[in-house]
């Protein structure tokens, strides 16, 4: 694969700007607990980021279909740099206020609701059809080395040594760098699926509408959308928005501690993902697919009750585990069950319908914690996010998929 020239221009900024978010995602809890220590504030915060994502990106998906997907990273990439170094100047110079981060945070997410769809229907056309599951395991590889590992462990470091204006502006660098990949990649790829598919001169409504069609004649697809929208909001808001207010709070731990129990966490997906890597998928996708998510969401369940930093590690490890797990198995699906001409599409839709109500997942994690407590809210919430991946397996042609990957039965 990796002689594949533009598959590797990929593949380098990537690993860049996954590294980049890493530090990211350990910095905006640190910085917005330090302005306030309400988890209601950062909640608010989570629900800028995702709600941007939640508005366009069918729209991200149904442009990626029509434009050049390497120009919209390209384009989205640079917002992504000016928002989240601007984010760092201000912190840097001690001007922040919550109100800024907000806006900063959902510029950050739009541009993110155009870069997802685009990059993930581009990897399809930069390999040979027998290579995808291999590509798609080596992105899900990446991604948790450098975005759970490496990223939060090094975040936790820079912010105790130079603090999270430095960390927010060390991440803009980063998309400038992916930036650069992305302008020396030869963008052929792009060409020959515009040329391969239908010429399409259809409104983006038409063209979203047959999305949905496509995604309401495959039972594994719109099943599997509805159980991660459900358990998105079990999962998105109490695992981002509590744990490092348990961290910070009632562990009395420090930005370090954080990172590092990012870092282990991803230690979980790494080994998912190596193992898929060299095993490949198993053949009963779709059944590993929601029972890997049910594992993630159970894990959650006891991090309220740790006595210790550790204790969230080894938790950590099959929440991010079992989600990379998960996730694997169901782009390899998408990429190799969708038609290519409408995969940026399907893509944005699924993104859309999955994390549709993380905004207010985020947004009322504080609330419900300050009601219900910070334990009994991560308790019930894992425990929610399980039954809806499990019974989702109930659902009538949801494995419809598996029963090409099974053997036949022999006759006696």
């Amino acid at each position: 694969m990796f002689r594949i020239r533009d598959y590797s221009l990929l593949w380098s900024g990537s690993t860049v700007s996954l590294f980049g978010d890493g530090i990211y995602f350990v910095a905006i809890p640190w910085e917005v607990y330090r302005l306030s220590s309400s988890p209601a504030a950062y909640g608010i915060v989570g629900a800028a980021f995702a709600l941007p994502q939640v508005l366009f990106v069918l729209v991200g998906g149904v442009i990626s279909d029509r434009l050049n997907r390497r120009a919209l990273m390209i384009a989205a990439s640079v917002t992504s740099a000016l928002a989240i170094g601007v984010l760092g100047l201000l912190v840097a110079l001690h001007l922040e206020q919550l109100w800024m981060i907000v806006v900063l945070v959902f510029v950050y997410g739009a541009s993110q609701a155009v870069f997802m769809p685009a990059s993930r229907a581009l990897i399809p056309t930069l390999v040979p059809l027998e290579l995808l599951p291999q590509a798609t395991a080596m992105n899900q590889l990446l991604e948790p080395i450098t975005l759970a590992v490496i990223g939060p462990a090094a975040g936790g470091l820079i912010i105790a040594a130079a603090g999270t204006g430095a960390a927010f502006l060390i991440d803009s660098a980063t998309f400038a760098v992916a930036v650069v990949t992305l302008a020396l990649m030869s963008g052929g790829a792009i060409q020959r699926v515009a040329a391969e598919g239908p010429q399409r001169k259809a409104s983006v409504l038409r063209e979203a509408r047959e999305a949905i069609g496509f995604v309401r004649r495959t039972p594994w697809i719109w099943a599997g959308l509805l159980s991660a929208a459900i358990a998105n909001v079990a999962l998105s808001g109490p695992l981002t928005v509590l744990t490092p207010y348990v961290v910070k709070y009632s562990l009395h731990g420090t930005a370090s501690d954080l990172g590092l129990i990012f870092a282990v966490g991803g230690i979980g997906g790494v080994a998912a993902a190596a193992y898929v890597a060299v095993r490949g998928t198993p053949r009963r996708k779709v059944t590993w697919i929601f029972l890997a998510w049910a594992i993630a969401c159970l894990a959650m369940t006891p991090i309220g009750f740790a006595r210790a930093p550790w204790q969230l590690m080894v938790l950590s490890i099959f929440i991010v585990g079992g989600l990379t797990l998960g996730n694997l198995i169901w782009f390899t699906l998408m990429g190799t069950l969708v038609p290519n001409e409408m995969l940026g599409r399907i893509t944005s839709l699924d993104a859309m319908v999955s994390f549709s109500l993380t905004p207010v997942s985020n947004a009322l994690t504080g609330p419900v914690a300050a009601l219900a407590g910070v334990r009994e809210t991560l308790l019930g919430a894992g425990v929610l996010g399980a039954l809806v991946g499990v019974g989702a397996l109930l659902v009538p042609g949801v494995r419809d998929p598996e029963k090409d990957a099974l053997p036949a039965p022999t006759s006696a």
